[in-house]
């Protein structure tokens, strides 16, 4: 039922007429521990519309923590050991350029939450500076 809510406020917001996530998408969705609850669901929907091509979300649609079965909490402790790239400890970037991005996504393979702890912003946060300057979803 949320998946569909989510798909329904998805299609009002950017127009679009996804209908479902197929059966491989939604065993994913079924399978995985949701540390997030319901924001994390809301948020691998939303992820889902940016990628989407058709009417119907796959599982490549889908963020790679679900797809692959991660946590947030699994993935960060592998990588507690990074910094963040930030200008200090309080503030998180605020004069990210193009130019940046593209590094960071080059240097983190293309892992958008990744991108987006090192930069103190959420994984949106950076789909959203990607669609703005025109960088595409994957390498």
């Amino acid at each position: 039922m949320l998946v569909n809510h989510f798909i329904q406020n998805g299609n009002k917001r950017e127009n679009k007429k996804i209908t479902r996530v197929n059966a491989d998408g939604m065993k994913k969705i079924r399978e995985h521990s949701w540390p997030g609850n319901i924001r994390e669901l809301d948020n691998a929907i939303e992820h889902a519309f940016v990628l989407c091509g058709s009417d119907v979300i796959q599982l490549n649609d889908l963020p790679v923590e679900i797809r692959e079965g991660h946590t947030y909490q699994e993935d960060y402790s592998r990588m507690s050991n990074r910094q963040p790239l930030r200008e200090n400890m309080n503030n998180p970037v605020t004069n990210l350029t193009k130019e940046t991005l593209v590094k960071l996504l080059d240097d983190c393979n293309w892992n958008k939450a990744e991108v987006g702890r090192r930069i103190g912003k959420s994984r949106t946060a950076v789909w959203k500076y990607m669609k703005k300057w025109d960088i595409p979803l994957q390498k």
